[in-house]
């Protein structure tokens, strides 16, 4: 975990003249990686800037013809990647070209309103009516009717944390000066991070090394045949190799970084030793790996493992660039693989905090030595000292927990593939670049987006809610790939069983190291805090104790008893566990305690999805072609022999009406598009803003189809009985849409062809009142992206705005999802906290 001091210190200029070797010979690639590292090798030659790699004018010149591919339509109509071994799946990935942003974002007038020139879009809202359109109940018009109150200065810590020689927590943690906390990096714990904490590889001995290629046969993710770094289970070259990892000398600090880093080996493991025996748990020849030309010896290897890890990159793994952290610790900190070492005297996992006593002297980072910082920083407002972007501020007002380590940084530095856990990387010349779509990557949006956020406050004490930033979607990313963590340790259960044992065991240190917790009188422990559980089946096993809070998550299911809707193993919540540490059968606390969502109190957000996903929507400017599609969907079917034999998956909605639209030739009686890449062919954007009606299905759980029809414009049709979809429970969700119920569903074109023009008219024009709720902004990549699109669309159009219903949304954060949000915990303080909001 140490290679992020020497990445650091590159410029981009060094980064962008490193060399990038085009060696031959085989490697070990899945399809989806070689399609990143094609993508990045083609980017290669403009590494020398730091200008955006996809501007506005190559936007407007993709966007010319049909054909254009913003999401890469083979694969952005839903598929899922995942391990199927292990129980260590990476989650699901829907193919997306990567897109940079590196600038500055700022919505301005001319973004919302169509800009340069005269434009026949309607003005954003500015009254609660125009606000809440289609909302239900009165949760919406509150928010609007409060008076903002001038923002105070935050409040700063100073307390001391515990200190060894080599400084306080060691000289590798961060002292949380709030409550005088050492929060450690992987490899680290104990009160002052002076403990060993490890991740050793799969049988790995005292050395690092393996115990021995012929002594176990038995594979794993995590077997190493080099040397282990067993902070993270990272495997690379050994010493004796020309690229091997070259130990810090005995005796050093805490958390020196290696003499040299080595060449990664993970998932790259010999299948014979070197006298040509046969090793059972590898893949590569000896030769490949260890021969003079091989990947750990040779200049120009003829064999390349892939660069899996955040931070390197390269064909031969030699350039180091910046990884993934949280607001990359807002400038203020150097990135560990996901946990932020902040600059003298900031603190928070952000370092959005000055220890009190303390001058703002400092400019951060993105503003001095590291300028290609400044795409992926969200400024944290509320850190503001004295108050200066936002002066003034409404409610609620939320506290955003710095979590255990172990519950949160850990996941990310344990995890293997730099694209999982988040929605951007760094590229050559430390570019911000979008990654390939990850179904779960809302995760690490809504933390940064509530990290910036006005609504943000450093008191507890006056916090309306509690934001608890777990990382439940990346843990399914990283579980199964090594035994730690494990939570209880001689337990491998599914990946649901540990994100939720993990959410059990957050919400017990939250109990046991703060007030907060508990402190609301009269009511369950816990109901002001609030959870996102963004995997398939979101909060249906979260625990007993924990289900008074606030659940987000994207599927809405309200039957009670339920079962797992998954047909993947792994993912299955229903398999009995008995252990000491949850008094029994975990079954009875948890799915069997609760539905998987209550309207009362949780709430289904949509996932995220950046504007270039939905390019051609006529909502971001594009010219609206002729609904010529009656009805459409694309995604799995999972219709491989063997794949689902019980026909489980979705249950068995998509694979009915595929049959049924084979069988009544749909295609070419109704003009209807049904199936998977194999039968539906072109752009999912261009599809999706071509259709009239757009089929809502499930998949193993919740899928993002509601979303990319609404962000087309096209009609969503639900099929999925006892599930609300996202915002069901607070917006008049059937006045744009069709629900029909399972056991009707081989008659569903007829109950299509019933609907009046006049109604789908009516339909069409409330999904423009609303479409905004249903995607995220916030993020400064997303923001960015979102006016880039719209400016392409503007300068197709003479640079005018096309007069679309609901254009005037295109760039603006106004009513998006996180307001949506924001607007409805308003009108829940009182019934959660007991707080007036007159």
């Amino acid at each position: 975990m140490s290679h992020w001091r020497a990445a650091s210190g590159l410029g981009p200029l060094l980064l962008a003249v490193a060399l990038l070797l085009h060696g031959v010979g085989q490697a070990l690639f899945t399809d989806e990686e070689v399609l990143m590292y094609r993508e990045m090798d083609e980017r290669l030659s403009s590494a020398a800037d730091s200008q955006p790699l996809l501007t506005g004018s190559m936007l407007s010149t993709v966007l010319v013809g049909p054909e254009h591919t913003f999401g890469g339509a083979a694969a952005a109509a839903g598929g899922r990647s995942s391990s199927s071994s292990g129980g260590g799946g990476g989650g699901r990935s829907l193919l997306q070209a990567a897109g940079g942003a590196a600038a500055a974002t700022t919505t301005t007038a001319a973004a919302t309103t169509g800009g340069g020139g005269s434009s026949a879009l309607p003005p954003l809202p500015t009254t609660a009516a125009e606000h809440c359109q289609l909302t239900t109940g009165s949760w919406c018009g509150p928010y609007f009717k409060q008076t903002p109150t001038p923002r105070p200065a935050p409040p700063r810590g100073n307390k001391d944390c515990p200190s060894t020689q080599w400084g306080p927590c060691n000289g590798v943690g961060q002292c949380q000066y709030d409550y005088g906390l050492c929060y450690c990096p992987a490899g680290w714990g104990g009160p002052d991070c002076s403990q060993p904490r490890k991740r050793p590889c799969w049988r790995m001995g005292e050395d690092k090394r393996d115990e021995g290629w012929h002594k176990y046969p038995e594979w794993s993710h995590s077997r190493c045949a080099g040397l282990c770094d067993d902070d993270d289970s990272m495997c690379y070259c050994p010493p004796e190799t020309k690229f091997g990892r070259q130990l810090a000398p005995a005796g050093s600090a805490p958390g020196t970084p290696p003499l040299k880093i080595g060449r990664p080996m993970y998932w790259c493991q010999p299948s014979t030793d070197k006298d040509g025996a046969k090793v059972s748990w590898g893949a590569v020849r000896y030769e490949d790996l260890y021969g003079p030309n091989g990947w750990c010896n040779g200049e120009v290897p003829s064999f390349h493992c892939p660069c899996r890890h955040d931070g390197m990159i390269g064909m031969a793994c030699n350039i180091p660039v910046e990884q993934f952290c949280p607001n990359q610790c807002s400038g203020r900190g150097e990135c560990d693989q996901g946990f932020c070492r902040c600059h003298k005297g900031w603190y928070g996992h952000d370092c959005s905090r000055l220890r009190a006593g303390l001058p703002y002297s400092e400019e951060p980072d993105y503003l001095t030595s590291k300028p290609w910082l400044e795409p992926a920083v969200s400024p944290p407002v509320a850190a503001e000292d004295p108050p200066k972007a936002a002066p003034t501020r409404k409610r609620p007002y939320i506290y955003v927990y710095d979590v255990k380590p172990d519950y949160s940084s850990d996941i990310l530095q344990y995890r293997i593939e730099r694209a999982h856990c988040n929605y951007r990387q760094f590229e050559y010349a430390n570019a911000s670049n979008w990654i390939h779509y990850n179904a779960y990557a809302l995760e690490s949006v809504l933390h940064e987006v509530m990290l910036s956020s006005e609504h943000r406050t450093f008191d507890p004490e006056e916090a309306d809610f509690f934001y608890v930033p777990i990382m439940w979607s990346c843990l399914f990313d990283v579980y199964g790939w090594n035994p730690i963590p494990r939570w209880p340790s001689d337990v491998h259960g599914p990946r649901p069983y540990a994100a939720a044992m993990m959410q059990k065991l957050t919400a017990e240190w939250l109990n046991a190291t703060f007030p907060y917790w508990n402190r609301r009188a009269g009511g369950a422990a816990g109901r002001d805090h609030i959870w996102l559980t963004a995997t398939d089946e979101g909060a249906c096993m979260v625990w007993r104790q924990v289900w008074p809070g606030i659940m987000l998550s994207h599927w809405g299911r309200t039957d009670f008893p339920h079962k797992p809707n998954t047909q993947y193993h792994a993912d299955n919540y229903g398999h009995s566990i008995i252990h000491k540490e949850h008094d029994g059968e975990w079954l009875k606390d948890t799915s069997e305690a609760h539905p998987c969502f209550d309207p009362k109190k949780d709430l289904v957000v949509p996932a995220f999805k950046r504007s270039s996903h939905f390019a051609r929507s006529p909502y971001m400017g594009a010219a609206q072609p002729d609904r010529d599609i009656f009805a459409f969907f694309r995604g799995d079917l999972r219709l491989a022999p063997g794949q689902d034999p019980d026909c489980k998956y979705s249950r068995c909605i998509r694979q009915t009406l595929f049959n049924l639209s084979l069988s009544e030739n749909w295609k070419d009686k109704y003009n209807i598009m049904f199936g998977d890449t194999r039968h539906v062919h072109g752009d999912y954007s261009w599809l999706l803003s071509r259709s009239v009606f757009c089929f809502v299905l499930p998949g193993d759980g919740w899928s993002p189809r509601l979303e990319d029809a609404i962000l087309h414009g096209c009609i969503p049709v639900i099929i999925m009985d006892d599930v609300q979809v996202v915002f069901e429970s607070i917006l008049d969700v059937p006045s744009f849409s069709i629900r029909v119920a399972q056991k009707d569903m081989r008659n569903v074109i007829n109950v299509l062809k019933a609907v009046s023009e006049e109604k789908i008219k009516t339909m069409q024009a409330n999904l423009a009142k609303v479409w905004m709720r249903y995607r995220w902004l916030g993020v400064k990549m997303a923001d960015k992206d979102a006016e880039e699109v719209a400016a392409a669309h503007r300068a197709q159009n003479g640079g005018v705005a096309r007069p679309n219903p609901g254009g005037q949304f295109a760039a603006s954060r106004q009513d998006d999802a996180f307001s949506t949000l924001m607007q409805w915990l308003y009108a829940r303080i009182p019934e959660v906290t007991g707080k007036s909001i007159a």
